[in-house]
């Protein structure tokens, strides 16, 4: 029996408070395929402390809301 599971770029899987998808890459000259987060459920921490965080940004610092902060 053929096991094997066949899934496509745009196709989702969720791990444990994270959604995973397949984005192929060029790293050190070669292709390969690679999971990356694109959707969260559940509390982010940094330094032990909630935060909110988005998905995407146009910069790393946009990643994460800093109002949250006292």
């Amino acid at each position: 029996m053929d096991n094997k599971v066949v899934i496509s770029d745009t196709d989702k899987i969720f791990a444990t408070g994270v959604f995973l998808q397949p984005v192929k890459c060029t790293i050190n000259g070669r292709e390969q395929w690679r999971w990356v987060a694109v959707g969260f459920e559940d509390d982010s921490y940094y330094d032990g402390e909630i935060i909110d965080i988005y998905d995407y940004a146009d910069t790393l610092e946009g990643l994460i809301d800093y109002s949250l902060e006292e």
